[in-house]
């Protein structure tokens, strides 16, 4: 007896670490699985033309670069005209600046049509070329708040230790300052993490698990986007009645609809694809309806918010007049470098705000900078006082005495 019950004890004690062990390694199979990048099904039909004998994507493909070509062409027609009326030098090379990022999106779009299987490499394009457009119009609203009367006093407050308001200040102007332009490393360092994951095989676009680089990069982009947007946002709601007049909802509506619309369709067309309400056809392949097709309708969107962008942009405030009073400040060859040399952007965490704002104000005193017409259309000049110490260094100057923020 007392061996049969030890015999039933052992074999208990063997159907118990059976059992664990199984757990266990269920357990450590769903950790492993969750591990490995699900497969995404791309099988199709064979595939037969689309269009006589080209198939779809050779026939988007060539709609994309005539799109291109002609976003090309007209956004160089513009640039052209502000580049020979270059008469504000520090206004137009930001209004340059935003208004390339039209032929940008264009050329990315092409490329991600024509080699599909480099678009997941590509697109982050989109969003660098985004954040310059976004930086360039910050520094566009502050110039246009400079150049009113008593705008530096506007931009930061009557006392920059002691705002009157939480919207006010030195302090606030940083913030909104550093959200803006942070867009620009932030979404350079994306794209090139991007890259490094997509070619180490982590990251992994069909899971949203956390061991992969996809959703890590996916909300970091989600949070740094808004940040930036709502910077912008937030000058133009302060500085409003400045700012109105020059149509600046026009303006951020001309070229960050680009960018807005791409998310929105990649979306649809993801969830669409991912549901299998959409699925690889006789003339769509998967890639082709992943990846070619919402560049596609991006690419055919771009010579509208080319014409868009035109017209929210205008040259003719900037164009020469009979009297004399605008003449360019320098050649159009000069404006096309200095809108390209981004070095005032790049370099803006290691300079500070506060050092661009008042090389923007000086411009503006040396260059006499647009004026805002305001109410009767009287034509308002950049306003604030300076002095010259005698070793040639500037300062702003109230009442006698050097502004502490300078």
């Amino acid at each position: 007896m007392a061996d049969l019950s030890l015999l039933k004890q052992q074999s208990m004690n063997a159907v118990l670490l059976f059992a664990r062990s199984r757990h266990d390694s269920d357990k450590d199979s769903d950790k492993d699985s969750k591990k490995i990048c699900p497969q995404e099904n791309t099988t199709g039909p064979p595939l037969v033309p689309f269009v006589g004998n080209l198939s779809f994507h050779s026939f988007a493909t060539i709609l994309t670069g005539a799109s291109a070509v002609f976003c090309f062409l007209a956004i160089a027609i513009a640039i052209s005209r502000h580049a020979f009326n270059y008469t504000n030098r520090i206004q137009q090379r930001q209004v340059i600046r935003i208004i390339l990022l039209v032929p940008w999106v264009s050329l990315f779009c092409f490329l991600m049509v024509w080699q599909e299987e480099a678009g997941e490499y590509l697109v982050g394009s989109l969003d660098f070329g985004c954040a310059i457009a976004l930086s360039a119009f910050l520094l566009l609203m502050c110039d246009y708040v400079l150049a009113s009367p008593g705008g530096y006093q506007s931009l930061l407050g009557d006392d920059p230790g002691r705002p009157k308001e939480k919207t006010q200040g030195l302090a606030w102007f940083k913030r909104v300052w550093y959200m803006s332009l942070q867009f620009i490393p932030t979404s350079l360092i994306l794209w090139v993490v991007t890259c490094i994951t997509l070619a180490s095989d982590t990251y992994c676009a069909a899971s949203n698990s956390p061991h992969f680089a996809h959703i890590w990069i996916t909300v970091i982009k989600g949070v740094v986007t808004v940040w930036a947007v709502l910077a912008d946002f937030r000058l133009y709601k302060q500085q409003k009645a400045v700012l109105k007049p020059h149509n600046m909802l026009l303006k951020f509506a001309a070229f960050k609809g680009i960018i807005g619309l791409n998310v929105i369709q990649t979306l649809i067309i993801n969830i669409l694809l991912g549901s299998s309400v959409i699925r690889p056809t006789q003339h769509l392949t998967y890639e082709d309806i992943k990846v070619g097709l919402p560049n596609l309708i991006l690419g055919l969107e771009m010579p509208l918010f080319s014409i868009l962008i035109i017209f929210a942009f205008p040259v003719s405030p900037y164009q020469k007049r009979g009297d004399g009073s605008a003449t360019p400040a320098a050649g159009p060859l000069v404006a096309v470098v200095e809108a390209l040399n981004i070095t005032d952007l790049l370099s803006c965490f290691v300079r500070g705000p506060m050092r661009l704002v008042r090389d923007q104000q000086w411009g503006i005193m040396r260059q006499q900078s647009m004026p805002l017409e305001g109410g009767g259309g009287k034509a308002h000049r950049g306003s604030g006082r300076r002095s010259h110490s005698r070793n040639g260094r500037r300062s702003h100057s109230r009442g006698g005495r050097r502004d502490p923020w300078v």
